[in-house]
C-alpha cells in the first residue's frame, strides 16, 4: 500500500484512464482506478480531485455502475470518490442523490462511511438547497438505521461550519434537539457533534432555545457536548434542570 499526497503523482494514472474510458475498454479502467488508486492510502483531497477526472470521462449508466463496483471492494479511499460522485449531481434534485448516498451508506455500514457520504452530498445539499434538504433529514431522523439517523447530525456539523445562515442553523438545532433524547452510541455521538457546532458558532441560538431544551428530554452526551461547543466560544454553560 503506497501513500499518495499529491495530484500530480497521479497524473500519469488519470491519463490512464481517461484513454480507457475513450476506448470503451471498462475493464481496464476498473482495474487501474482500484489497483492504483483506491487500494492505496489517498488524501481526501486528491479522491475527490479523482472522482471529478471520472466525472468528465464516464456517461451516467459507467459511472453508476462504478459506484457500485467500488462499494463492493469497501475500501476506506472509495468513500469519498462515492460521495463526490453523488455530490456532483446534487443539481439534477436532491431526493433522488439523498436516495442514493442513503442506500450507500447502508451498504457501507460503518461510523466513517457515515460520515465521509454525509459531509459531500448531504452536508453540501443542505448549503445547496435548504429547505429541501431540511424536510428530507426531517424524514432521515426517523429513519430506523443508526447510520441514517447518525448523518443528520454530520450533516447540520458541516453545513453550520461552512457558514450556513444562522437563520437556517437555527431550524437545524431544533431537528437536533427533536433527537438529542437517543442514546444509540453512533447516533448519539452525530447529533452530540452538531450540537457541539452550533454552540460553537451561534451560542446566542443555544441560550435563545434554553427553554425547549430544559423541557424536552436530551440525552447527557448531548447536553456535555453542547457545553463543550459554548466553552469554545467562551459562552455561559447550558444548565439543564
Amino acid at each position: 500500500m503506497k501513500t499518495i499526497t499529491s495530484k500530480a503523482s497521479l497524473s500519469p494514472v488519470i491519463s490512464q484512464l481517461s484513454h480507457y474510458s475513450g476506448n470503451g475498454n471498462v475493464n481496464d479502467f476498473w482495474k487501474t482506478l482500484n489497483t492504483d488508486i483506491l487500494q492505496h492510502k489517498v488524501k481526501f483531497p486528491i479522491l475527490e480531485h479523482v472522482a471529478m477526472e471520472i466525472n468528465r470521462m464516464l456517461d451516467r449508466e459507467q459511472e453508476n455502475h462504478l459506484l457500485d463496483q467500488i462499494a463492493k471492494t469497501k475500501h476506506m479511499s472509495g468513500y469519498p470518490v462515492i460521495g463526490k460522485l453523488i455530490q456532483l449531481r446534487l443539481d439534477e434534485g436532491l431526493k433522488t442523490q439523498y436516495d442514493l448516498a442513503i442506500e450507500h451508506i447502508v451498504q457501507g455500514n460503518e461510523w466513517y462511511v457515515c460520515d465521509i457520504i454525509s459531509e459531500r452530498v448531504l452536508g453540501e445539499g443542505t448549503l445547496e438547497d435548504f429547505d429541501t434538504s431540511l424536510n428530507l433529514m426531517k424524514d432521515m431522523g426517523n429513519h430506523g438505521n443508526l447510520w441514517i439517523e447518525r448523518s443528520i447530525g454530520i450533516a447540520t456539523h458541516y453545513a453550520t461550519k461552512k457558514k450556513l445562515p444562522k437563520e437556517q442553523v437555527e431550524q437545524l438545532l431544533l431537528l437536533m434537539i427533536e433527537h438529542a433524547w437517543k442514546t444509540q452510541y453512533f447516533t448519539k455521538k452525530g447529533i452530540g457533534w452538531a450540537g457541539k457546532t452550533i454552540g460553537k458558532y451561534h451560542p446566542d441560538l443555544i441560550h435563545k432555545h434554553v427553554d425547549l431544551m430544559r423541557s424536552t428530554k436530551l440525552s447527557r452526551w448531548f447536553i456535555s457536548k453542547v457545553n463543550i461547543g459554548l466553552s469554545m466560544a467562551k459562552a455561559e454553560p447550558f444548565l439543564y434542570e
